[in-house]
């Protein structure tokens, strides 16, 4: 198997040490990211942890939860195997550390000022340092023509075909939507680049150049690699290739790293994102996890996957929202627990999708009833859910305060049990890291690279996890 370039935590040799590690911890553990927030009071996930850790708990200040999650500090008077559980899930984390790649300090004066349309500021860091890499890896391995999958309003391809790079690119989305945007801003952009003020900075609009950039629509699959490859090879002309994505969506980032390994790709840059999309294997079907012969066999679940996306890294630069996201699964675990009790659901089926209900909504289920201003706020909440999901019953506003009230400590043990569960995130994040990052390994040559490291700053770009894989020859 390839040696992989991956920064392992203090005390492991190899990706294969680190790789049972986490095994075993997840096995342990698995009750934490597997947890369902929504079931939190029907399930009693709280009667369900140990006492001492319940009795701690319930006196921590949010403060201290935020520190247990974003640093791992815990009071000594914690119990200990709760903080031998904190302490384990920032000991098996990556360090993530590679070859970064400085942002320009001020893009509006830079190249990049001509492709700033529709970008927000992270959207415009991550494009510029992924099409830095994705420029360095296709000049390494000799590429003539750089696939972007999952498009979308093409940023990325624009800046790697238009810009000094002058790459030639084809851009995939799966979205005819997706493609007309792309294409309307194309327009736009080379408008721009053929200026009197990109004249002015020197940049000559050859003609021709145009073509460098080309759409196409195409669902890529896990099991639709080859049309994916037939694809490229109509526009190489014999050329080598390579994959990149900034963002790939689950199960589609893991179908470009299948694409690369059955293909005569020369090289892959993929951002994955949207781990709680990911398929996971079930009686032989094909899916995105595992991937690795090192993971196989291994079942995180979709609660886990969830919790994979969870970044606890921007708990304590933003504790105004963190207090939010609290009220929010304390509000909806409580809600469905109402539901329950009233036989609207039954204990063991699927709690409806509510998602965010919007100041509006909350507005217009606003109601008058003698109770405290948390017994308000949740049945205005309640009837606003109810409505949203357009489920024809409704409870008395008694119901609801009683409801409420027979859980007045429910807001303090959900933060703690959300802590929990997303302390355990970067763990199943770092299973999915390992397991793609050996799938390449396992696939490569003595001659081919592979690396993963982070690519963006973690606080404003969680996902910041880039996998490159390059090929030492013609394969």
């Amino acid at each position: 198997m390839t040696q992989i370039d991956i920064q392992l935590p203090d005390g492991f040799g190899t990706i294969a040490e680190y790789a049972a590690e986490i095994k075993r911890a997840f096995a342990k553990y698995s009750s934490f990211p597997n947890m369902h927030i929504v079931d939190f009071f029907v399930t009693g996930f709280w009667q369900q942890l140990p006492d001492d850790w319940q009795e701690y708990l319930e006196q921590v200040e949010v403060t201290g939860l935020v520190a247990m999650a974003s640093t791992g500090q815990v009071d000594a008077s914690a119990p200990e195997s709760l903080r031998s559980y904190v302490k384990d899930m920032f000991r098996l984390r990556l360090n993530y550390q590679g070859p970064l790649i400085a942002a320009a300090a001020d893009s509006e004066q830079g190249e990049l000022w001509y492709f700033l349309e529709g970008m927000n500021p992270k959207k415009r860091v991550e494009v510029q340092l992924l099409s830095q890499l994705v420029s360095t890896v296709a000049k390494e391995s000799q590429c003539s023509l750089v696939v972007d999958v999952g498009a979308g309003q093409g940023y990325l391809s624009r800046v790697l075909a238009y810009s000094s790079y002058s790459l030639p690119v084809l851009a995939i989305d799966s979205s005819p939507k997706q493609q007309r945007g792309a294409e309307s801003m194309q327009r736009r952009t080379i408008k721009r680049l053929q200026g009197s003020r990109a004249a002015q900075h020197g940049f000559k609009w050859e003609a021709g150049r145009a073509q460098q950039l080309q759409h196409t629509v195409m669902h890529v699959g896990l099991d639709r690699t080859g049309e994916l490859a037939a694809t490229a090879h109509s526009r190489v002309a014999g050329g080598r290739w390579m994959l990149c994505g900034l963002h790939a969506c689950g199960d589609l980032s893991s179908a470009v790293l299948k694409t690369f390994v059955e293909s005569d790709a020369a090289a892959v840059a993929v951002v994955p994102c949207c781990y709680n999309h990911i398929s996971e294997t079930r009686q032989g079907t094909v899916a995105g996890f595992p991937l690795s012969r090192e993971m196989h066999g291994i079942r995180l679940g979709q609660n886990a996957l969830k919790t994979a996306c969870q970044a606890t890294s921007r708990w304590d630069s933003c504790p105004e929202a963190t207090l939010a996201a609290f009220r929010r699964n304390h509000f909806r675990a409580l809600l469905h627990y109402l539901m329950v009790a009233h036989g609207q659901v039954a204990p063991d089926a699927m709690a409806p999708a509510v998602g965010k209900v919007t100041n509006t909504e909350l507005q217009a289920a606003k109601v008058s009833v003698d109770a405290s201003s948390d017994e308000i706020a949740f049945t205005t909440y309640v009837l606003a859910a109810l409505t949203k999901l357009n489920h024809a019953w409704r409870p008395t506003a008694e119901q609801c305060v009683e409801c409420y009230r027979e859980h007045g400590t429910g807001l303090q043990q959900i933060a703690a049990a959300w802590t929990l569960k997303s302390l355990a995130g970067p763990l199943v994040e770092c299973m999915l890291v390992v397991d793609r990052a050996m799938y390449l390994a396992e696939h490569c040559r003595g001659s081919d690279r592979v690396s993963a490291f982070a690519l963006f700053d973690p606080v404003t770009s969680p996902r910041n996890v880039v996998l490159v894989a390059q090929r030492g020859d013609n394969a």
